[in-house]
């Protein structure tokens, strides 16, 4: 039996002391070196490659894929990591704000604390309200492309990792209350709300600026968990009623580098990892994801009605 293990970036140069846990005997092992991006992001062209009959998915918990890809058995191993629990200075923050009701969520690495964190919170008086955002496994759980857990009743949000990334998942309810970003490793804390409200003009922006453009590439990647192909084929027959040119670029991994040799693509339509929005710097030209398309048509509908009427004798 051949077995792919695949390792986040972050868990590469452990590798042995992780195969070693696994217990895995009689297999023959091999691990992938490609980037891996997240729970969506399965190594299946390796595996097709080299004949394995299993993927090990290290790092993550399970995304809502199929168990079983192109025939190879798909197996989510979560690795956790302690964190020592207490904040105090964030507690006596929120209680300076009379905060009451939150919204806590954490990473895949921390959950298996999750209930004892809040534990810490309710000890302290605090009540969490939380959800399963649509491509977590458990409730309360945060991705850098979902923070749905967050419950739009709580009067703010919490968020615990070690880094900008997921907090800033959080954008979608940044005009309904505070979303603190609490690193737990140190114990400190940053409201990340103006954060959050620039990444939505930049998107707001960019909207703007594509439906003003006429060559569009619309981004396909392969990773089993975000390809979207036949969403592509919609948007470029919605966009090409409108007399857009419109290309649909396709590659497992859409690396602004090389996507950038497309000189001729004036605006860019992202049908993969959502937050590739955020790229936008990399990438020199305005993205739109499928959640402002609408949006998009609505512009270009407009500015091709208002072009019609103005060339009208």
């Amino acid at each position: 039996m051949v077995v792919l293990i695949q390792l986040p970036e972050g868990l590469k140069h452990k590798a042995p002391e992780i195969i070693k846990k696994l217990n895995i005997t009689n297999e023959e092992i091999v691990i992938s070196a490609s980037a891996m991006y997240g729970g969506c992001d399965i190594a299946i062209d390796e595996a097709r490659a080299i004949g394995a009959d299993k993927i090990l998915h290290v790092g993550h918990t399970y995304f809502p894929l199929r168990r079983e890809l192109n025939g190879i058995e798909v197996e989510y191993i979560p690795y956790y990591i302690d964190i020592n629990i207490g904040w105090p200075e964030l507690i006596d923050e929120l209680k300076s704000k009379s905060i009451k009701v939150l919204s806590i969520l954490t990473t895949t690495q921390h959950y298996h604390q999750y209930e004892q964190i809040v534990k810490y919170f309710e000890d302290n008086g605090f009540e969490n309200r939380v959800r399963k955002g649509p491509f977590c496994s458990n409730t309360g759980q945060v991705l850098g492309c979902d923070a749905y857990a967050i419950d739009e009743s709580a009067q703010a949000a919490v968020i615990i990792a070690d880094g900008v990334f997921h907090w800033t998942a959080a954008t979608h309810v940044v005009d309904k209350m505070l979303v603190y970003g609490l690193n737990p490793y140190n114990g400190k804390f940053t409201i990340v709300n103006d954060l959050l409200r620039k990444m939505n003009n930049r998107r707001i922006a960019s909207i703007f600026k594509a439906a003003e453009m006429n060559r569009f590439g619309i981004l396909v990647s392969t990773k089993p968990g975000q390809f979207s192909y036949r969403l592509a084929e919609k948007m470029k027959r919605e966009l090409e009623k409108y007399g857009k040119e419109v290309y649909i670029l396709v590659a497992n991994n859409l690396d602004p580098n090389t996507i950038s040799n497309f000189v001729f693509i004036e605006a860019f339509i992202n049908t993969a990892c959502p937050r590739i929005v955020d790229d936008v710097e990399q990438y020199k030209k305005p993205i739109v994801n499928p959640d402002g398309f609408k949006i998009l048509i609505e512009r270009i509908r407009q500015y091709h009605q208002d072009q019609t009427q103005s060339q009208s004798p």
